[in-house]
């Protein structure tokens, strides 16, 4: 039977996450994410809450390995899935989307739980880049964008704009009546939704090499 740290650390594996990163995003030391790992100390409940959201799945997937009230976890078994260029972003459809896939020189693999119509994009320039911490999602790393996931206030996602031929990435902001596409880092300025946003889909995880 998996324990609570060989669970762990198969989702900081499949996710691609140093012990540091998910320290960081849990308020505690690298060492102590080591600890959980280990079996030699289980995670606390505010760490356990923390964990449950970055890996996307349940407090009790993370403690059991089980999930309650027919809640599945995020990671399930590898699926490949096209890296496509900004261009193809930018032109996305869903009902398209097996003939683009065809076209794709490269693919990758991933253990997240997306639908058959997602797609990975590599990252360019430091518009997503947050001075600040997490979360960032710097130039280089490849972010997996699935289109069936509801676009809500508070999540990353790819967009095309009127009149552009690429697709972009921003946060998406929600104010009452206004929404906005948003930049992790300040130095970009925010992009009013006004008729003229199209979401192609919703990113649903971050790859990076360190």
């Amino acid at each position: 039977m998996e324990s609570v740290g060989a669970r762990l650390k198969r989702l900081r594996r499949i996710t691609k996450t140093t012990q540091k990163a998910l320290g960081e995003y849990c308020g505690v030391s690298d060492v102590t994410v080591g600890y959980w790992e280990k079996d030699l100390n289980v995670p606390k409940a505010e760490s356990l809450l923390k964990l449950a959201k970055y890996f996307n799945t349940t407090e009790a997937y993370v403690l059991y390995g089980t999930d309650f009230a027919g809640l599945q976890p995020l990671v399930t078994s590898v699926r490949k899935i096209p890296i496509l260029s900004w261009v193809q972003a930018g032109v996305f459809t869903e009902s398209e989307s097996s003939e683009l896939f065809e076209r794709a020189e490269y693919w990758m693999e991933t253990g997240l739980r997306v639908s058959s119509d997602s797609f990975a994009l590599t990252v360019r320039g430091d518009s997503m880049t947050n001075p600040s911490g997490l979360p960032s999602i710097p130039e280089g790393s490849t972010v997996i964008v699935d289109p069936h996931v509801e676009a809500t206030h508070g999540k990353i996602v790819v967009a095309r704009i009127a009149g552009t031929s690429e697709a972009t990435m921003k946060k998406l902001v929600i104010d009452g009546p206004n929404k906005y596409l948003v930049p992790l880092n300040p130095r970009y300025a925010n992009i009013p939704i006004n008729g003229n946003c199209e979401i192609i889909g919703v990113v649903r995880g971050v790859q990076y090499e360190i």
